[in-house]
C-alpha cells in the first residue's frame, strides 16, 4: 500500500541555521534543523520553500562549500522551489489584509510581506507542517508565524519550530512499518 510522503515547507530561516551551522539556545531547534534536514536526504519527506528564499539566504555570505550544499539542496528530485504567481500574490494579500483588519483589535503588527509569500506559498501547496523560528512579533514591524499555529487567517496550517515534530515522526515511522511488512 503506498503511503504519503510528508510535505513540508522550510522558511528562509531554517535554511540559513542549516547553511551556516548555527547552534541554537534551544539545542533541541539546532538538532530538528538537522534532522529535517537528514530526512529530506534521505527522501524521507518531500520539501518546498519559496523561490522568495534564493534572495532572503545570500550568497556572499556563505561559504563556497556552503553554497553548493544550498544549491544541491534545492536541485534535488524531493524538494521544489515554488515561483509565485497571480494566486500566490491573492493570498499573499488576503492574508495581510486579515492580519491589518484585526491588528488594532490585537494590537498586534500585519504580516510583513515576505511572511506573508512564505505562507501563502505553504497554503497554496497544502503542506503538512510549515518550518520556522519566526516566534516573536517585532512591534511595530511584523508578526511572528508560530502563535499563528492551526490557524492561519481561517486556513489549517501547522506552523512549527523543527524540534522533532512527533506528527512528522509518527507518520515517518509508521510509513517505515508498513514498507517493512511489504517485505
Amino acid at each position: 500500500m503506498p503511503t504519503k510522503v510528508p510535505l513540508v515547507y522550510l522558511d528562509s530561516c531554517i535554511f540559513i541555521a542549516w547553511l551556516k551551522n548555527e547552534q541554537r539556545k534551544n539545542s533541541e531547534e539546532t538538532k530538528g534543523v538537522k534532522e529535517v534536514m537528514h530526512l529530506i536526504d534521505n527522501n524521507k519527506v518531500r520539501m518546498i520553500t519559496s523561490a522568495l528564499t534564493r534572495a532572503e539566504v545570500l550568497q556572499c555570505t556563505l561559504s563556497t562549500g556552503t553554497q553548493r550544499d544550498f544549491d544541491n539542496v534545492l536541485r534535488r528530485r524531493n524538494v521544489m522551489v515554488a515561483n509565485t504567481d497571480h494566486h500566490t500574490w491573492a493570498l499573499t494579500h488576503d492574508l495581510r489584509d486579515h492580519y491589518q483588519n484585526i491588528k488594532v483589535q490585537e494590537n498586534l503588527p500585519t504580516l510583513s510581506v515576505p511572511d506573508a509569500i512564505h505562507l501563502a506559498t505553504a497554503i497554496q501547496y497544502e503542506v503538512d507542517t510549515f518550518y520556522t523560528f519566526d516566534e516573536n512579533d517585532k512591534p511595530g514591524k511584523s508578526r511572528a508565524l508560530i502563535p499563528l499555529d492551526g490557524n492561519v487567517a481561517g486556513y489549517d496550517l501547522k506552523v512549527k519550530k523543527p524540534l522533532g515534530d512527533p506528527d512528522l515522526f509518527t507518520g515517518l515511522e509508521q510509513n517505515a512499518e508498513a514498507t517493512d511488512d511489504d517485505d
